[in-house]
């Protein structure tokens, strides 16, 4: 059996000089209005995302809807064997 040594994680609070320097830049206006007109515009679906979307079926019935549902499928069957 071995013995694993349980990992160690040094956490620092200093910034990545690189990375640094990234902080004070401001994005050019052209750049945010097109990023902005893209967020805004919803894209149209392809075909394949249209016909692959998810479809939701929901059927809602009272009790007083099944006993008529019933009522009408016993009247229906009894004609159809009483041919």
């Amino acid at each position: 059996m071995s013995t694993a040594s349980p990992a160690i994680i040094e956490v620092t609070e200093d910034t990545v000089d690189g990375l640094k320097t990234l902080k004070d830049v401001a994005p050019s206006p052209a750049l945010v209005a097109r990023v902005m007109t893209r967020v805004a515009e919803p894209t149209t679906p392809s075909l394949w995302q249209w016909l692959s979307r998810p479809v939701k079926v929901e059927l809602r019935i009272s009790p007083l809807g099944v006993l008529a549902a019933g009522v009408i499928l016993a009247i229906a069957l009894a004609l159809f064997v009483a041919r």
